[in-house]
């Protein structure tokens, strides 16, 4: 097209070229009402297709209908903008005849429908240079008016289209919309060349110091003379992919390119790169053509697609010159990349990368001739696997042996004694050792072995492969000869012949549907332990087909399993999972063990059993592995039957679904842990209160975890952390963690003297972390986060009159009067548990009797008077122990102890209180005030 070639030529022109539909200016007053009718539909397009812009797609190819203009997009969507009907009067909704379509041809002159004009779009100044001469513009009446090389205009009768499309110099496209009254409205829509925002020759690894690389593409020269042996077909009969040509020159690159693209999602197959040197001048003959720099890829240059690292593989295709008397055309060809000749000094000429429009690579390119290769050997790729084939007749020894055929190979194999053997319904491709010697290669074989093995070739786009379809038991004949002909570039004609037998596999590889596995801990009861997963052969067995079936029964003698990572690195696996056939699933690995199978006809499934502590050194949560099993038709070596592929991921339960504090000891988000005496007396060495964790938790596990104190928040008003204010202990000494263990979970104790400690009454925070099984580590944000307060049951509780509001005393009664447990009650934080706040309990020191009570967390009892001068409390305020007493029949009974009062005198009936205070083992005083009434004549 000339917009493609008028970018070579006059690169940064202002306006490339210019498509669109038109119509005679005579027609414009009848089409008035028409286009009118047309613009909302045109909008309502043109703002599909903005969408679409602002979404980053970009177009791929702008083309003129009978009806306007059609915008396809990288994404394969297209957008008809219509002009509505044109020309003349025809059927209600047919469209009329495409308008005139205009461009800008080599020379800078506007082509209206292929016919050049004396108008200017574009000429060169004095330097050289590219400039525009005048945009065209709109007349009053609607029509185009052109200017030539002097600016001068000259209106025409082409009437401007409702709307136009320009390409710019960046390779964008403008959309133009125009009204009837000569107004319009633009939209700017990219295209793979204008939305680079970068190219990169990648020209040295990381950590090089060199600051201006250069990348060579080296080209050889090849004289090409067809010589075709005595065995080659004549030039005319050549049946490969190219003619033959002439005798002549064969321009080989023996290098490539690796450029980077920025942004990475432009496909590079939709740019046109070429080589541009500094003065504006693309590279002759240099076709450049790009593959996504992943590796091998078989049949690569059959696919499109961008590269996901915006990587690309450049090269370019073989150049043929026809060998002349002077050759001029082939040393012009050399001679456009010399910058400069000086005697015998020759200078390179510096290219840059370019697509086109405003982005290019760096000046860093040179365009060398190299020393032409030689084609010594051919090889075959398993296109699934990505092995080479061996051969028996290949070299025995030094680099090329086993797996390279010379590339005139003769072959001393027969049908019953093959060189080597394919795959059946593998794809094999075929390549040349030092490829770029090649010119072109083509297989032959007999039209019966073609029939018989089922042979299928591809030989296009520079790819010659072979696969074969028919599976072993269809066929009597054990092998066929394949012939690889094979032309290299210097004309040379070689054929290599090998005898090509079929492997025993019965089927393509069949892959099955992904696994996730929840880990469960195995179990030495093996009844208990499910920790496995299982695949149905099922599904292998229906890919079989009813006659690969009956051959595999009768054949499959053995099964390897072989695991791989995401990147296909195979892992060494010996213990860590335990495959096994069984002929009836089960739940359990007892059940399974129990229906274990040899491979074969009576298996139905495949048991994968992992076993945690070995498994986890070799695989990972949350990665995907595959699992190959092989099936070979011998009990040791022996030939493969087929295999299949099991992708499997490993994943742990919810690190809530082992722990769970139970909802009754939760208020606001914090575990409230009320302290006993008997974790006080387990873990007593801080002096300190101390709580088992273990009471709160409905559920822990106990196998491979850690509970840790925060060491980061800072707690309340303390200005200290968790790990400052507690510690945790398990089976080891007191620290910031412990190990969870069976029974406790773990003991908590606040820091600091008894009774005093900082911690007390704090939310402190905690985590639970560490293995599934001792064995899986949970990913660092899998944790089992808590809060806890520690408090007393009696601190928190409340101590009042046993019946009513107020405990009465008759005056009479006062002086010597026990308060004691038959007047007041206690409670602790919970309001359902009582305890007798007076020593109810009979104990004796020394045979001197001393508090006691029941509940085996209170310490001391004492009391206050709430006015002296209505009584006081005798003994220091202690409350006087319990002693054993005679009832009316003798028999011995507890006398509870209490607080003896001294009474006063008082005139008539008064309300006072009396403090008592509850002080339990871990130093912490309830003190509450009773209320007393103390009546008189009442």
């Amino acid at each position: 097209m000339n917009k493609k070639f008028l970018s070579a030529i006059l690169f940064g022109a202002l306006m490339v070229t210019s498509t669109g539909t038109f119509v005679s200016c005579k027609d414009y007053d009848d089409d008035i009402d028409r286009i009118d009718n047309t613009l909302n539909d045109l909008k309502s397009q043109i703002a599909a297709l903005q969408s679409k812009i602002d979404a980053g797609k970009y177009i791929t190819n702008v083309s003129t209908t009978a009806d306007g203009i059609t915008i396809t997009l990288n994404d394969g969507t297209s957008y008809p903008i219509s002009n509505g009907k044109n020309g003349e009067a025809g059927k209600p909704g047919e469209p009329g005849a495409a308008g005139d379509k205009i461009e800008v041809n080599e020379d800078g002159y506007f082509v209206i429908n292929g016919e050049p004009t004396e108008w200017m779009a574009v000429k060169k100044d004095q330097l050289g240079q590219v400039v525009k001469v005048k945009t065209p513009t709109v007349s009053e009446d609607g029509c185009w008016v052109f200017y030539d090389e002097k600016g001068e205009a000259h209106p025409t009768t082409i009437k401007v289209a409702p709307v136009t499309a320009v390409e710019n110099a960046d390779k964008s496209w403008t959309l133009t919309v125009f009204d009837t009254k000569g107004g319009s409205q633009e939209i700017t829509v990219p295209t793979a060349a204008s939305s680079l925002t970068d190219l990169i020759l990648v020209t040295r690894g990381n950590g090089s110091s060199v600051d201006i690389p250069k990348s060579t593409l080296s080209i050889a020269q090849y004289d090409f003379v067809y010589n075709k042996n005595t065995n080659g077909p004549d030039r005319n009969k050549w049946k490969g992919q190219r003619a033959l040509p002439e005798d002549g020159y064969i321009l080989a690159a023996t290098s490539s390119l690796k450029l980077q693209v920025n942004p990475t999602k432009v496909d590079v197959a939709d740019l046109d790169l070429k080589l541009v040197d500094s003065q504006e001048n693309y590279a002759s003959g240099i076709d450049l053509s790009a593959s996504p720099y992943t590796g091998i890829e078989y049949f690569a240059s059959s696919s499109r697609a961008a590269s996901a690292n915006g990587l690309y593989t450049l090269s370019i295709a073989d150049k043929y010159f026809k060998k002349t008397t002077s050759n001029t055309e082939l040393n012009n060809y050399w001679n456009q990349f010399k910058a400069y000749i000086y005697g015998n000094h020759v200078g390179a000429k510096a290219y840059a990368v370019t697509a086109g429009g405003n982005v290019r690579t760096k000046y860093e390119v040179e365009v060398a001739k190299s020393e032409a290769l030689s084609l010594d050997y051919i090889y075959l790729i398993n296109t699934e696997t990505g092995q080479l084939l061996k051969f028996n007749n290949a070299p025995t020894t030094g680099n090329f042996q086993y797996y390279y055929l010379a590339k005139n190979a003769s072959t001393t194999g027969t049908a019953d004694a093959v060189d080597a053997k394919m795959e059946p319904n593998v794809w094999y491709q075929v390549y040349a050792y030092n490829s770029h010697a090649l010119y072109d290669m083509h297989l032959v074989f007999s039209d019966d072995d073609e029939t018989l093995f089922g042979i299928e070739t591809k030989e296009e786009n520079g790819i010659v492969a072979i696969r074969l379809t028919e599976t072993p038991d269809n066929i009597t004949k054990a092998g066929f000869k394949l012939t690889i002909q094979n032309v290299d570039n210097k004309g040379v004609y070689n054929q290599a012949q090998a005898w090509i037998g079929e492997t025993s596999t019965i089927t393509n590889e069949v892959i099955y549907d992904a696994i996730t596995h929840k880990l469960s801990k195995n179990n030495a009861d093996k009844s208990k332990d499910k920790n496995f997963f299982q695949i149905d052969l099922t599904k292998m067995k229906e890919a079989l087909g009813t006659n690969g079936l009956a051959l595999w029964n009768t054949k499959v003698k053995r099964a390897e399993v072989a695991y791989f990572n995401v990147n296909g690195t195979r892992i060494v696996e010996s213990s860590q999972i335990a495959e096994t056939f069984v002929s009836e699933l089960k739940e359990n690995m007892k059940g399974n063990t129990e229906k274990a199978v040899s491979v074969g006809k009576s298996a139905t499934n495949m048991i994968f059993a992992i076993d945690n502590v070995t498994a986890a050194t070799k695989f990972e949560i949350g990665k995907q592995y595959t699992a190959v099993i092989t099936f070979y038709d011998a009990a040791t070596n022996g030939e493969k039957l087929n295999s299949i592929k099991v992708p499997f991921t490993f994943t742990l339960p919810a690190i809530t679904d082992l722990f769970a504090i139970d909802p009754g000891f939760i208020k606001e988000n914090v575990a409230n842990c009320y302290l006993y005496n008997d974790d006080f007396k387990k873990v007593n060495t801080s002096g300190a209160a101390t709580f088992k964790l273990s009471r709160i938790f409905s559920k822990y596990d106990v196998n491979g975890f850690t509970v840790k104190l925060n060491a980061i928040d800072k707690i309340g008003s303390t200005d200290k952390k968790s790990s400052e204010l507690a510690t945790l202990k398990s089976d080891a000494e007191a620290a910031a963690n412990a190990k969870v263990v069976a029974d406790d979970l773990a003991y908590l104790t606040l820091d600091g003297t008894l009774g005093e400690e900082k911690g007390y009454d704090q939310v402190l925070k905690l985590t639970i972390d560490g293995k599934f099984d001792n064995a899986w580590k949970y990913p660092s944000d899998a944790v089992f986060n808590f809060q806890v307060k520690v408090m007393s049951p009696i601190e928190k509780g409340k101590i009042v009159p046993k019946e009513g509001n107020v405990v009465k005393i008759k005056a009479s009664d006062l002086n010597g009067y026990k308060f004691g447990n038959d007047v007041i009650i206690g409670y602790t934080y919970n309001t359902e548990v009582s305890y007798k706040v007076m020593p109810n309990v009979v104990k004796e020191v020394d045979d001197v009797n001393v508090n006691a009570w029941s509940r085996d967390d209170i310490a001391a009892v004492t009391g206050e008077t709430g006015n002296k001068l209505y009584f006081e409390v005798t003994n220091g305020g202690k409350a006087t122990p319990a002693t054993t007493g005679k009832d009316a029949n003798n028999k011995d009974i507890t006398v509870e102890g209490g607080l003896i009062l001294k009474g006063y005198q008082v005139d008539h009936t008064v309300d006072t209180t009396i403090k008592i205070n509850v002080t339990d083992i871990w130093k912490r005083v309830k003190s509450s005030d009773v209320a007393v009434k103390i009546t008189v004549g009442e």
